[in-house]
C-alpha cells in the first residue's frame, strides 16, 4: 500500500472517529440535561465516546490495513488522543490539561484504538 493511501486511510479513520464523538457527546449532552447526572457519571459518561471513539477508529484503520493491525489502531489511538489534546490545549490557553483522569483517558484511548486494531 503507498503512503498516499495510509494517509488517506487515517484521515478517514480519523473523520470517523471524531465524528462518531460529536454525536456520541451531543447525546450525553441531552441525558445529561433531561436527567441532571452527578458528578462521577457525567465524568465516566464524557470517557466513555473517547473509548469507543478510538475503538471504531482503530477497527476502520485495522480494516483498511492489511498487516500490524494493531500497530495502526494504537496510531490511530494515538493521534485521537494528540488532536484532542493540542485543542484542549489551544482553547486553554496553555494551561495544565493534562489531570489524572487526563492521563488514564490517554491510556484508554490508546488501547481503545489497539484493541480496535485487533479485532478489525
Amino acid at each position: 500500500m503507498s503512503v498516499a493511501k495510509r494517509f488517506a486511510s487515517v484521515l478517514r479513520a480519523l473523520i470517523i472517529s471524531y465524528l462518531v464523538t460529536g454525536v456520541m457527546l451531543l447525546v450525553v449532552a441531552f441525558l445529561m440535561y433531561k436527567l441532571g447526572l452527578g458528578e462521577s457519571k457525567v465524568n465516566f459518561a464524557i470517557t466513555l465516546p473517547y473509548i469507543l471513539s478510538s475503538a471504531i477508529g482503530g477497527i476502520v484503520i485495522g480494516k483498511s490495513m492489511q498487516e500490524k493491525k494493531f500497530i495502526w489502531g494504537l496510531l490511530l489511538g494515538a493521534l485521537y488522543v494528540g488532536v484532542i489534546l493540542i485543542a484542549s490545549i489551544l482553547v486553554s490557553h496553555g494551561e495544565n490539561v493534562i489531570a489524572a483522569k487526563g492521563v488514564s483517558t490517554i491510556i484508554l484511548c490508546l488501547l481503545g484504538g489497539t484493541l480496535g486494531g485487533m479485532i478489525s
